[in-house]
């Protein structure tokens, strides 16, 4: 068994989920949701996201006891262990499944990076850090900036 994520990592992981569930729940346009929640992106592919979304025309895909289905928006809270693993494999089943916004948290550095599905591959939006404000694509208009996550 994987040891369970440091304090800090949770912490960043409930910051990023009570802005992403606060922002879909109040605009109406989804739910968020936190790990542990398994997400089969295709079958036998399954993943638990530290944090994902699914907008109003893709909640049928949460069955109760899992999501079935690419979410929306997926985030990734890397640690020193889970980094690589993020950057690579996730990243590519993520992109086979169709997941069109992948957002990579760097905690030390106080980074997000944002990827968008470009014709079936991640592209890197740039790397954001501080008062940046995320372009999201999925949640436009999102009202958060980096440091929000880092309090």
């Amino acid at each position: 068994m994987a040891p369970s994520p440091s304090s800090n990592h949770q912490d960043i992981v409930l910051a990023i989920a009570s802005y992403l569930r606060f922002y879909v729940k109040n605009t109406g346009l989804g739910k968020a949701y936190v790990a542990p929640l398994d997400v089969e992106l295709s079958y036998g592919n399954i993943v638990q996201p530290d944090v994902f979304v699914l907008l109003n025309e893709h909640l049928d895909q949460d069955i109760g006891s899992r999501i079935v289905g690419a979410p929306d928006l997926v985030v990734e809270v890397a640690s020193p262990s889970t980094a690589r693993h993020d950057l690579s494999e996730k990243l590519q089943a993520y992109a086979a499944a169709g997941v069109p916004e992948y957002w990579v948290v760097t905690p030390d550095a106080h980074v997000v990076e944002m990827l968008v599905l470009d014709r079936g591959m991640y592209r890197s939006l740039g790397l954001f850090i501080a008062d940046d404000v995320l372009p999201s694509q999925v949640l436009p208009g999102l009202p958060v900036t980096v440091e929000q996550f880092f309090m």
